[in-house]
């Protein structure tokens, strides 16, 4: 896999944190910041389709609606039993 070169900017305290972490793992800090970066792109990507997905259903109506006052009133059910 190629390899781009990006710039950015971190404060002296995130860096040392970085350079302590790459140290533990026997990695470099690149790879670390490439690990963390991965991870948060899986996420937002994840996130991003799953509010797409569920704006398409409710958009096509096949999505079940449940009312605020319906929500909280189970939510205070669930939680007055315990």
């Amino acid at each position: 896999m190629s390899k781009d070169t990006v710039a950015i900017r971190v404060d002296s305290d995130l860096r040392q944190r970085l350079d302590k972490l790459a140290d533990a793992f026997g990695q470099t800090r690149s790879s670390i910041i490439n690990d963390a970066l991965r991870q948060y792109a899986d996420h937002q990507e994840w996130q991003v389709t799953l509010i797409a997905d569920r704006a398409r259903s409710i958009a096509e109506g096949r999505a079940t609606m449940i009312e605020h006052e319906d929500v909280l009133a189970a939510f205070e059910n669930r939680f007055a039993e315990k």
